[in-house]
């Protein structure tokens, strides 16, 4: 017999981690020139007219807590050969731009190099979704790399698309 709403978060966690996601690094500066980062599986495009983003930040992320205080920041998707910035940018307590290769979006925030894509946005408005915040995102400008495959995640683990031929 189904009991609703009785789901261990584990096994939630378990389950849903069979759904393959991209990565991305949600980055960000502030007036004083501080840099913010964090690592975020949880990103979907929303809407096209207008053009809508939104990414899932826990509510006990310290770098969301500096992210959401931002007007302006960039969503960076990583591409295949950037499971080192995935790392960095989900650890604790490490400087997470030491080393990283970045240039200035449109509104002067950090893009990181060599993603599949950037997309640097405004918040357009944050709904409560439980254990986290969704945020909701209005596009400003994309950039985009064509010759670049996407870093994946499946099952707690990253994962990479087959090889493909140039057509």
């Amino acid at each position: 017999m189904c009991t609703p709403y009785d789901i261990p978060a584990a096994e939630m966690r378990e389950c849903l981690g069979s759904y393959c996601s991209g990565l991305t690094v949600i980055s960000g500066k502030n007036a004083g020139g501080e840099l913010v980062g964090m690592t975020c599986q949880s990103f979907h495009s929303l809407s096209l007219d207008p053009p809508l983003v939104s990414y899932f930040a826990g509510k006990t992320s310290e770098s969301y807590s500096v992210l959401r205080r931002l007007d302006r920041f960039c969503i960076n998707v990583l591409s295949s050969d950037q499971e080192h910035l995935a790392l960095r940018f989900s650890q604790k307590a490490v400087d997470r731009w030491s080393g990283t290769s970045w240039s200035e979006d449109c509104f002067g925030q950090p893009v990181l190099d060599g993603g599949i894509l950037s997309i640097s946005c405004r918040t357009h408005r944050e709904y409560d979704g439980g254990d986290h915040f969704i945020n909701v995102s209005r596009v400003a400008q994309l950039r985009h790399d064509r010759t670049k495959q996407p870093l994946l995640y499946f099952r707690s683990s990253f994962a990479y698309l087959p090889a493909t031929e140039s057509a």
